[in-house]
């Protein structure tokens, strides 16, 4: 089979990725001190299908470019094209939204590479299979498969700093945040950042630093959501300004990923009573979305702008924002944005009830 076959899933796989973070990742949780304390933090893998970032690329398909089977130079279509076109169409489903189609399909792609006796097809194709898991939501069967792809790849001679290793390690502490099991979350984030940053030092990485860097990057974002939830603000801060660092070495161009970053760094901001910086992280954002017309998390973006108003005592726009985000959230259905806007007004209210007596 041509490599440059397996290389096309490989950058189908990649285009849908964000996909994933954004439905399971899934269940946002509020960020919980004080005046803001439901300022959403939006980790949003950060990226959308047709972009893909240091947050969101690795998520379907941990080995995106793997070369599952031997070069051929039959014509004829062989099991092994049969197989590769089951798993992209699976692929297809999932930029579909065919969330359960895709699963069976993969299901026919797993007995066809087990009929094929495809070692690393079986491995590839779990690896694939866990991710959908956890775009479902569904963490404790994505978690068994990733740590049955580990054990494979153990069994294949990888070591546990090698990057396919490292992806599903900052995995799997993110799904243990995302189920607020933050200890677990916190030691798995802190135990694969150390991996990254020895293994960004070993001689002959530079091949896939950037791969390194990415990954270090996407981990750094997810841990600052983390200790968000345990409150740390200032390390929680500096692990989103390191992801956005990442995010401008790596891209030349805004996408929905980096609008993402720009809310958290203007969320812990605002808990760290940083107002000033909040309100910049999150006009910038506001501002740049509106290059993507589609994407409805700017509406929260608006939310939490309104909140960063209410506390400079700026009533009267933070009364304006905080209506038109709950006005845009409801025409584009979105619940969690209506919910937040909703917060925002339920606040304004209460102060200016405060203000009368």
């Amino acid at each position: 089979m041509q490599v440059n076959v397996i290389k096309s899933i490989g950058r189908l796989f990649n285009r849908v990725c964000y996909t994933l973070e954004n439905i399971s990742v899934h269940n946002r949780r509020n960020v919980t001190q004080g005046f803001i304390e439901k300022s959403y933090v939006i980790s949003r893998r950060v990226a959308p299908p047709h972009q893909r970032t240091f947050t969101g690329r690795v998520l379907l398909g941990s080995f995106y470019f793997w070369n599952i089977f031997k070069k051929r130079g039959e014509k004829e279509e062989t099991p092994e094209d049969k197989l590769i076109m089951t798993i992209k169409r699976s692929i297809l489903c999932v930029q579909r939204g065919e969330l359960n189609k895709a699963e069976q399909m993969l299901h026919l792609a797993l007995r066809m590479a087990q009929d094929l006796q495809s070692k690393d097809g079986i491995t590839y194709i779990y690896d694939v299979m866990a991710n959908l898991a956890l775009e479902k939501g569904d963490f404790e069967k994505a978690e068994k498969l990733f740590v049955n792809v580990m054990q494979r790849l153990f069994g294949d001679g990888f070591k546990e700093n090698h990057i396919k290793m490292l992806h599903i390690s900052s995995k799997i502490a993110h799904m243990a945040g995302l189920q607020g099991n933050l200890e677990k979350a916190r030691q798995g984030f802190e135990w694969t950042l150390q991996k990254l940053e020895e293994k960004v030092h070993l001689p002959d990485v530079d091949e896939e630093l950037q791969d390194l860097r990415e990954l270090w990057g996407m981990t750094k974002n997810w841990y600052g959501q983390t200790l968000l939830e345990l409150n740390k603000l200032s390390e929680a801060k500096q692990c989103f300004l390191n992801a956005w660092e990442v995010f401008n070495e790596i891209h030349d161009q805004i996408n929905e990923d980096a609008l993402m970053l720009l809310n958290n760094l203007g969320v812990v901001c605002m808990r760290l009573g940083e107002v000033s910086a909040a309100e910049d992280y999150l006009r910038k954002a506001i501002t740049l979305s509106k290059e993507f017309p589609d994407f409805v998390e700017a509406n929260v973006f608006k939310a939490n702008l309104g909140l960063v108003y209410l506390q400079q005592g700026l009533l009267q726009k933070a009364t304006e924002i905080c209506s038109l985000s709950w006005r845009l959230s409801k025409k584009a259905q979105n619940e969690r944005a209506v919910e937040q806007a909703d917060y925002c007004l339920e606040q304004i209210k209460k102060l200016r009830e405060t203000n009368k007596t």
